[in-house]
């Protein structure tokens, strides 16, 4: 009687562990997942009617060929693992310049009544701009996505995100607004950026907000004697 009963307790674990099998399979059905799937849900369902009706030969004798079945899935499902692994990965592309590019150019679209001084190389320049990808007119980068507080930077200098905006933004007046149509060659390149794919053509819109005049070098001064002549050295 004892041992009916472990039998039977056998019988319960192993019906639980194949419900949590078929439920996996159901949850990523395969091909080859649905036709184990089956076979074993018929195997279960002539265990369950054998160990209601007390047949426990047929039972335990259904349970090894569940077990059987069992395997021959976890060794499907490694085979068609190890198959997918050897697959190599395909390549990614590698981007190529397009035959065309859209040339530099410049256009003011709006200028102030008076300009009290135009930006020259070395100008300490503050911009708000919007930049767009000209291919499919998507917006990249804004100064009004950073609290609406103007871009800095030297006109000349490293310091502009493109070479373009060097180029573009020469003899600008603060109020003046300008559009920059910039080749990739002048904007991000083969690298592209974030938001910006490779060889991509861009197209700023730019505000000039305010325009500080370059800082020049401290003048040398002049050597002098202690009489207050210059010192202009010895002749010999």
């Amino acid at each position: 009687r004892a041992r009916r009963h472990l039998r039977a307790m056998q019988l319960y674990v192993y019906m639980s562990l194949i419900r949590l099998a078929l439920l996996a399979a159901a949850v990523a059905p395969t091909a080859a997942s649905s036709d184990h799937a089956v076979k074993m849900q018929q195997i279960i369902g002539t265990a369950r009617i054998a160990a209601g009706n007390g047949d426990t030969t047929l039972a335990l004798a259904s349970l090894d060929k569940l077990q059987a079945q069992l395997d021959a899935w976890r060794a499907a499902i490694a085979e068609a693992a190890a198959a997918a692994a050897a697959v190599p990965a395909a390549e990614a592309a590698v981007p190529e310049p397009p035959a065309e590019e859209t040339a530099f150019s410049m256009n003011v679209t709006y200028v102030p009544d008076k300009c009290r001084r135009k930006s020259v190389e070395g100008s300490v320049m503050r911009v708000h701009y919007v930049g767009k990808v000209v291919a499919t007119n998507k917006a990249f980068a804004s100064s009004f996505h950073t609290g609406s507080q103007p871009f800095r930077f030297v006109l000349g200098s490293d310091e502009a995100p493109v070479a373009g905006w060097n180029e573009g933004l020469v003899g600008m007046c603060e109020g003046e607004r300008r559009r920059l149509m910039v080749p990739h060659r002048l904007a991000y390149g083969a690298q592209g950026t974030k938001g910006v794919p490779p060889y991509a053509d861009l197209q700023y819109d730019f505000e000039l907000v305010e325009v500080s005049s370059p800082k020049l070098p401290p003048k040398k001064k002049k050597k002098t004697r202690k009489g207050g002549a210059e010192d202009k050295g010895e002749l010999r």
